[in-house]
């Protein structure tokens, strides 16, 4: 497939820094006791091969703090690609797609997808977001604009495009530094499935506030609402320090420590 990318189109952009949380936007066109065993009327049927679990909730609220992300697919393979500095003496930007390092789950077909840039940039910028059981892309976008230092957010809403479920779906952010060599790309890549809330993760959510939803989404494994939902408390409160601190430590829970320092 063809990684290049021809749809023009605008990025919105997250500045993410201490003390900051409002977004710089431009229109985008825009996760009991292992020895512990059940009864066995109360015992799970196992997982299925290559399928992972999902994590059972109850409706009690969770308590308010730190949102913990639980991998649902634990032992998948590293499906994360980060792009950075390469070569010795160069100082190109670092860009990351802001996703854990397996597949994770979203709850939404039309998710907001987030990737952080070490600082801002002004060469050709593209978006793609592919399930490779189809031919061509589902989305890209092409785009000339400067981009801001920070975090940026594409909102799938935005460009008409839904997933479905059950898909596992790669999308991709890369920084085109010469059009006719694009061995020099700056790329990273994540991957996202759509998952559907089950009846006891639903009644939960049901029960809870903004901040409750953070921390059952991250426990369920849902790390893209997750993200999503805690950045969009700090865009209505940007001067909350608990907040940040919290974003900064689940970035740092799925290895994201150069987008979690640039926090501070």
């Amino acid at each position: 497939m063809k990684t290049g990318m021809i749809l023009r189109g605008m990025v919105a952009v997250l500045v993410l820094s201490a003390g900051q949380g409002p977004v710089n936007a431009v229109d985008a066109g825009q996760a009991a006791d292992k020895d512990a065993q059940p009864p066995p009327a109360q015992q799970q049927a196992p997982d299925k091969p290559g399928k992972p679990g999902k994590p059972m909730v109850t409706t009690s609220k969770p308590e308010r703090g730190t949102p913990v992300y639980v991998p649902p697919m634990r032992g998948a393979p590293v499906a994360r690609v980060g792009g950075g500095t390469r070569g010795i003496g160069d100082e190109l930007p670092y860009v990351s797609v802001v996703t854990p390092e397996d597949t994770a789950y979203t709850s939404s077909p039309q998710p907001v997808l987030y990737w952080y840039l070490s600082e801002p940039v002004d060469t050709r910028f593209e978006f793609a977001l592919i399930n490779d059981n189809e031919v061509e892309p589902i989305l890209e976008i092409t785009s000339d604009r400067e981009m801001h230092e920070g975090l940026n957010f594409l909102d799938l809403a935005e460009h008409g495009v839904s997933l479905k479920p059950g898909v596992v779906y790669r999308w991709s952010v890369a920084l085109v530094e010469q059009p006719d060599k694009r061995s020099s790309d700056i790329v990273s890549s994540g991957t996202i499935e759509l998952v559907e809330l089950t009846g006891a993760q639903r009644a939960a959510l049901a029960q809870a506030d903004s901040a409750e939803s953070v921390v059952i989404f991250a426990r369920e494994g849902y790390w893209y609402d997750a993200f999503a939902g805690l950045s969009r408390l700090i865009d209505a409160d940007p001067a909350n320090r608990r907040l940040l601190e919290q974003r900064t430590a689940l970035l740092r829970q799925v290895g994201l420590d150069e987008v979690a320092d640039a926090g501070k």
